[in-house]
């Protein structure tokens, strides 16, 4: 048997003493946690290299893939560079679900429900007046803010920008509706609420996300998501993905519990163990789990501070994601597409397949729920979509799928910790590596910083440049003209026309003021 020098220097080939009894004989270059698509990304990655490295994926339950559900199976847009490439690379052809749901025997045009809706066509008079017009200014102030949140992070460098995101959202915009709107689509799109992130952090998140209205029109279906030609779920990526890398690299049922940072011969070993006690040893670990598999991993002997408590007041977040099936599409029958995008009733839906709706619904029950707040979260779902859809039927419902997730919270983490421990993830938020297009973002930049530190000599000029600039592939160009339209707001505007008014009202005070001195001066002479 050859000695654990000889397997850290990477002579022996991964089949060879696959399956030993005891994890700590053998020493892994690299021990990746978490087989989901993150963790696969960089899996292959180290793979194609050819380089002799000797890798292990550890997964906690027993097939890989992760989680990808309710709004993580639609995180792919044309505008996506590193997911788009990597279905083009496994030859995974793919379709647009907007076109697939439209139903062609309609007979009239369906419409989508989306934040701007009108209001019903009953009310009439001065009040649906005004209400129709204050409508068109909220969502005209809320499309002329996303257009200056594009062009402020779609640039090469994002200015340092402390201040608060909740005051910058104060001072850009003029309604309160619209301010709703864009905390809501901040929560859902970053998983944080603007007040726990700075200007900068927010459109880091952002630019990684491709765009701001990217992120709108791929929420409310105007432009359509892809995802696999005659498939539901992303299983096909998954499978592929296990091809490339070879089955016998993935251990499954090894839920990682701890890490521990030895040094064995002047140089740093990390010691892995799992819940049921057993250990491995590597060179260098790549954490590729989500935040809230993160936080239940303990790293010794003293641990990097990663991460942010949220704020109590603000409230966390359950995320409740589901299907329902219906005999027939009443939603088509009453005019509707199936989707509905409604932040001040925080539902996301769309058709996802026949006679079927899927979507998720945030709900602001915090800890363990039990099968009460179960029942109610489905009921108030099923409330919600009788009451956008004006149809009874769709509180009877053939099938009813839910599964609740709690939204992570704030993350601040730096690729490596110690150089031998890399997280597959941001160095602002682990929360969009949850979804496929950050993912596969994560899983190259954590390979890319492994290979560094295993085999410098594989990396390409290239590739470090692209890991460093992962996101400068959705870059814009933007003009003079455009950076100075899409500055004007009508906030500045109404300061800007009250800081008039009050010259004009104090300035035609005081004409008032003394014209009446002259007259009384001429009176009395």
């Amino acid at each position: 048997m050859q000695t654990s020098q000889q397997l850290s220097s990477g002579h022996r080939t991964a089949n060879e003493d696959e399956d030993d009894e005891d994890g700590e004989s053998e020493l892994l270059d690299l021990a990746i946690v978490g087989a989901g698509i993150s963790g696969l990304m960089a899996a292959k990655t180290i793979s194609e290299k050819r380089a002799d490295i000797r890798f292990r994926l550890f997964e906690k339950s027993t097939h890989p893939g992760g989680t990808l559900d309710g709004l993580k199976t639609r995180w792919i847009t044309p505008h996506h560079y590193h997911a788009m490439n990597l279905c083009r690379e496994l030859q995974i052809p793919l379709g647009t679900v907007w076109r697939q749901s439209e139903a062609s025997e309609a007979r009239r045009s369906l419409f989508s429900i989306g934040p701007f809706r009108k209001r019903p066509s009953g009310s009439q008079g001065a009040n649906s007046f005004m209400s129709s017009l204050r409508d068109l200014l909220v969502r005209l102030e809320s499309t002329r803010f996303m257009a200056e949140l594009d062009c402020l992070c779609t640039v090469k460098y994002i200015e340092s920008n402390a201040q608060n995101m909740e005051c910058f959202l104060q001072r850009k915009l003029l309604f309160e509706a619209s301010r709703r709107f864009f905390r809501f689509l901040i929560k859902i799109g970053t998983g944080f609420y603007p007040s726990e992130l700075t200007v900068a952090a927010c459109l880091r998140l952002f630019r990684s996300m491709s765009s701001v209205r990217d992120l709108y029109d791929m929420l409310t279906l105007q432009n359509g998501h892809l995802q696999p030609v005659g498939s539901l779920n992303w299983d096909v990526l998954i499978e592929r993905l296990v091809a490339r890398v070879g089955p016998e690299h993935v251990t499954y049922s090894t839920n990682i519990v701890q890490v521990e940072i030895t040094s064995e011969q002047r140089s740093d070993i990390v010691s892995l163990t799992d819940g049921t006690g057993r250990r491995w040893r590597a060179r260098f670990v790549i954490l590729a789990v989500s935040c809230l598999d993160l936080v239940q991993i303990s790293i010794l002997p003293e641990g990097p501070l990663y991460f942010h408590q949220p704020d109590i007041q603000l409230g966390l977040w359950s995320m409740a994601n589901f299907t329902v099936r219906y005999p027939a599409p009443y939603w088509r029958d009453h005019g509707y597409t199936g989707s509905i995008f409604c932040p001040t009733q925080c539902l996301i839906c769309y058709e996802s397949g026949r006679n079927q709706l899927s979507g998720t619904y945030f709900s602001p029950l915090r800890g363990v729920l039990n099968d009460t707040e179960r029942h109610l979260i489905r009921d108030t779902i099923l409330r919600l979509l009788r009451t956008n859809f004006a149809c009874r039927t769709m509180q009877k419902p053939l099938e009813f799928g839910l599964e609740l997730h709690p939204i992570p919270f704030y993350f601040d983490v730096f690729p490596t910790f110690e150089r031998c421990i890399i997280f597959s993830s941001t160095n602002v938020s682990c929360w969009y590596r949850g979804f496929i297009n950050g993912s596969i973002q994560g899983g190259v930049r954590a390979a890319i910083l492994a290979l560094l530190e295993i085999r410098p000599q594989t990396i390409t000029f290239r590739e470090v440049t692209d890991m460093q600039c992962m996101h400068f592939k959705y870059f814009h160009q933007r003009s003079s003209y455009e950076r100075v339209w899409y500055s004007l707001n009508l906030a500045s505007v109404s300061r800007f026309l009250l800081g008039v008014g009050a010259v004009l009202l104090t300035y035609g005070a005081y004409r008032m003021l003394l014209k009446a001195d002259i007259c009384s001066w001429w009176s009395n002479r």
